[in-house]
């Protein structure tokens, strides 16, 4: 009885290291598809030219939305800058530039304003502001060189940016 019961303990004891040996190796393999997962998120993550570069371009087509009073246009454009605006912030962290974007709150908020009145005057002299923001902030993260004007042509020739008529 005592040679069973030594031998049930015995069993017992092997079964729990078998089990504690594959727990370990199922959580280690699990950690590295973590860590995995990790680096191909770092790699895909846009950086902060990129998303600077996104703003611009929905900083441009907002111009020719409002210019051409397709304010449907224009309200899209407006929300596109405030996402990436919201995603720089959120993504570039380390980045000490990415705690001066907050400055452009106002002007991003005045212009959804001028778009829900649609206010044409109001909505030019308010994106004006926007783009001297963008040279402040510019200037104020040593960027000065990189100047945002309003635009004058489109680079994406294969909108059209009017009000949509009834056709």
């Amino acid at each position: 009885m005592r040679i069973i019961f030594l031998l049930s303990v015995l069993a017992f004891g092997i079964q729990a290291c078998t089990n504690n040996a594959k727990e370990e190796t199922s959580l280690k393999m699990l950690q590295n598809k973590v860590d995995s997962l990790n680096l191909f998120v770092q790699k895909m993550k846009p950086g902060l030219g990129e998303l600077m570069t996104n703003i611009q371009l929905h900083h441009e087509k907002l111009w020719f939305a409002g210019t051409g009073l397709n304010w449907k246009l224009a309200d899209f454009e407006i929300g596109e800058i405030k996402e990436t605006v919201d995603q720089a912030k959120e993504i570039e962290t380390d980045r000490p530039e990415t705690k001066s974007l907050t400055m452009l709150s106002e002007p991003i908020n005045a212009i959804n304003h001028d778009i829900e009145k649609q206010d044409i005057n109001q909505f030019k002299k308010d994106y004006g502001i926007l783009t001297q923001t963008c040279n402040t902030c510019h200037t104020a993260n040593h960027f000065e060189f990189n100047v945002i004007t309003i635009p004058s042509a489109p680079t994406v020739s294969d909108q059209d940016f009017k009000t949509l008529q009834v056709r």
